[in-house]
């Protein structure tokens, strides 16, 4: 082996020093051979370059010409297999593109290691073992739009990724979910009918449960059409700028909210009855998860119902209906305890996953970090 420095690289020129095995009565003849450039990983700051001669032979038996390829590294790949290594466990808390700028590397040599990991861990996934999942959708941009994520709870990890939404992005899944074998037992969703609807048809058994997050977030909507037709309504300006205003200190719990935050919001209150009605309605709201069983979680619900049509408050009217109509779903969080606060947080990891790399544009790469993604041990990984 021969060593020389380069333009600030070291770089090891290295003949292999005995020919491949072959079996008994067969012979070899060279045929050639050239020369093969890998990097590997750096001494120091220094980086390295493997300089490998590639042998080629002729098995004059057989007539079959192959190379004596290096054991250290994969055919068709840049780095070696250490190298390599280094690159994915360094992608599990850096940007593909600081990973690239560390090591001195191309972007699209790193993403081509990251992606053939990911191909090997995640080209089979076991439902086996699945008994509860929480099903939601998120929006990606224009380009990949929507897609349907699949969590289990217990490990926290997505198990499926589905282009589109509704029940279409889900039949795959469920093939897929029965030929493992698995038996589900709850789910925890959004209100969406189509959800819904394809967990009935597909896991009869499995125990529906609607979350808390998205109620309170459908609540928080219906707050806020009252919030702007009071402002389309309001004939003062100081009345109506009060109201505009109000819209973020409306969508925090009053114990979330900083000391000067909650003054503000209380005089604004106190000057907008029908709005200061349906923020306390709101805010009793998140009561119906704190009972004791779920009867009484029932009663709580019908209460709550009673007092929101006694305000006479349209929009307030439309989500006590809506509530009323999915309380199974609702109160089912009494017997699973389930709850897509994983799943939210899910959600935040992608979108700084999204920002982090400005966007993807290879679809199956995006889908095989999305896997991946419960092994990130930051929300930047891109």
């Amino acid at each position: 082996m021969r060593t020389r420095y380069e333009k600030g690289t070291i770089i090891f020129e290295m003949e292999p020093e005995e020919g491949p095995e072959v079996p008994e009565g067969e012979k070899l003849m060279r045929r050639g051979f050239r020369w093969r450039e890998v990097r590997t990983v750096g001494i120091g700051l220094k980086p390295v370059v493997l300089r490998v001669k590639v042998q080629r032979w002729l098995n004059t038996t057989t007539g079959v010409e192959f190379e004596q390829s290096p054991p250290f590294v994969e055919a068709y790949t840049k780095v070696t297999r250490k190298l390599g290594r280094m690159i994915v466990d360094l992608a599990r808390f850096m940007t593909l593109s600081d990973v690239a700028g560390w090591l001195g590397l191309s972007w699209d040599t790193v993403k081509t290691v990251v992606k053939k990991r990911l191909e090997k861990d995640y080209r089979r996934i076991g439902y086996r073992g699945v008994r509860q999942i929480a099903i939601d959708e998120i929006y990606l941009g224009r380009t990949h739009k929507d897609i349907t994520l699949v969590m289990d709870m217990k490990s926290g990890r997505i198990i499926w990724v589905g282009q589109g939404r509704g029940g279409e992005a889900l039949r795959e899944f469920w093939r897929r979910f029965k030929l493992s074998g698995g038996r589900l037992q709850a789910v925890a969703m959004d209100m969406s009918g189509a959800y819904a609807a394809s967990v009935r048809a597909h896991a009869p058994h499995a125990i529906l449960t609607f979350d808390r997050f998205h109620v309170i977030k459908l609540m928080n909507e219906r707050l806020d059409d009252l919030r702007r037709e009071l402002v389309r309504e309001a004939r003062d300006p100081a009345t109506k700028e009060s109201i505009k205003g109000l819209r973020w200190l409306l969508l925090h719990r009053a114990d979330n909210l900083e000391k000067d935050a909650a003054a503000r919001l209380e005089r604004s209150l106190k000057i907008n009855e029908p709005l200061q009605c349906a923020y306390l309605l709101k805010e009793e709201l998140g009561e119906l998860w704190t009972q004791s069983d779920g009867r009484k979680a029932w009663a709580f619900l019908r209460e709550w119902s009673a007092k929101v049509k006694a305000s006479g408050t349209r929009q307030l009217e439309a989500m006590a209906k809506t509530l009323r109509r999915h309380a199974k779903g609702i109160l089912s969080f009494y017997k699973t305890g389930l709850t897509s606060g994983k799943m939210e947080g899910t959600n935040r990891k992608i979108r700084g996953l999204l920002a982090s790399a400005y966007g993807f544009r290879d679809s199956d790469f995006l889908k095989l970090r999305l896997y991946a993604l419960h092994e990130a041990k930051f929300n930047f990984v891109g």
